[in-house]
């Protein structure tokens, strides 16, 4: 289980980081990325959030420190990534007399596999192998958790 999840910390962090890496360093910078989404019914500060999260998640899943709060932030941004920006789009798109269920699939199989993998590390957490062992921080949450109830 700990080799799964740090093959899947790595796998998850390694795709995010670049996407991050251009939303934040790249031209413009997170402006250019966040002022395309209220076209989509986003709200444009939602765009520095997610280009920022993609960024900073990406790094602290790699190093695995606080993977699940990361997980579950990056499978929020996929989950609008998936079924508010790129499923529309790929339903509007499909050639005639192509199946649109796999005209669908197809338009979001990337963002899709990346939701599946961030939902993984949320239930699964970090492993062994990370700085979320080294710290205990599960061991915290659950101790926070069990305080406040």
């Amino acid at each position: 289980m700990d080799i799964a999840a740090l093959c899947l910390r790595l796998t998850v962090g390694l795709v995010f980081l670049p996407h991050g890496w251009s939303k934040v360093m790249g031209r413009g910078g997170p402006a250019a990325f966040a002022q395309d989404l209220p076209g989509y019914g986003i709200p444009a500060f939602l765009g520095y959030v997610a280009a920022y999260a993609e960024l900073f998640g990406a790094l602290l899943l790699l190093v695995g420190f606080l993977v699940r709060l990361d997980a579950l932030l990056l499978a929020g941004v996929m989950a609008v990534a998936v079924f508010v920006v790129q499923l529309p789009d790929a339903l509007n798109d499909v050639p005639p007399g192509t199946s649109r269920l796999f005209a669908a699939i197809r338009g979001v199989e990337l963002p899709l596999s990346v939701l599946g993998g961030c939902l993984a590390l949320v239930f699964l957490g970090a492993g062994r192998l990370s700085l979320d062992r080294v710290l205990r921080v599960d061991e915290r949450v659950a101790r926070l958790v069990r305080r406040k109830t």
